[in-house]
């Protein structure tokens, strides 16, 4: 399938799912992945702040475990410029001030930037995602410009509340395959 088809359709799998089953979504999935990751050697992560109203993967849970458990971690989030499709990145700390944009994303409005060659780990968003690694997102490509920008040494890691199907078809040359994806049943790896 193609990626615009996988957008509708996964949407609106996403919209179905309750309250509860996100809850429980959302809870193994922030398990799976400080089961799996060794973080005590990661220095500064970025992670996407989530859409909840959009039922994304609520990773609130994730950076409110890393803050308790890991508090050497820089957790770095963006700032999106609309008009350029680019991101703009800042530590995430106690007196960062976050503010919804008009689509409902959660970004930051002060804090201390941050340079984009220093991430070692980026936890991405996505809609659906492929047994070779590849993701489908928004279809605006903030991410794949992103992480364009980051060394070959991020690791790339993409949080997903369904199984991967087959095969996207129509990937672009500029697309950006993941390291892993975690769901709430397991850790894939590519």
């Amino acid at each position: 399938m193609i990626k615009d088809a996988l957008r509708q359709q996964f949407l609106a799998e996403r919209k179905k799912l309750t309250p509860d089953v996100l809850q429980n979504k959302n809870q193994a999935i922030t398990t799976h992945f400080l089961q799996y990751f060794d973080l005590t050697k990661i220095n500064n992560l970025h992670i996407f702040l989530p859409i909840l109203q959009r039922n994304e993967i609520n990773t609130y849970l994730i950076i409110q475990a890393i803050q308790q458990n890991y508090p050497h971690i820089n957790i770095i989030v963006s700032k999106s410029n609309f008009d350029t499709c680019e991101m703009f990145h800042f530590i995430l700390t106690s007196t960062t001030i976050l503010v919804e944009n008009k689509w409902h994303v959660p970004q930051p409005i002060n804090g201390q930037p941050f340079p984009e060659k220093l991430i070692e780990m980026v936890l991405l968003p996505l809609i659906c995602f492929d047994q070779q690694g590849f993701r489908v997102g928004y279809g605006k490509g903030f991410y794949d410009r992103f992480l364009a920008r980051c060394t070959h040494k991020t690791t790339k890691v993409g949080l997903s509340h369904f199984p991967p199907i087959d095969k996207i078809d129509d990937i672009h040359e500029l697309d950006i395959k993941m390291d892993f994806c975690v769901t709430a049943e397991t850790v894939w790896t590519f």
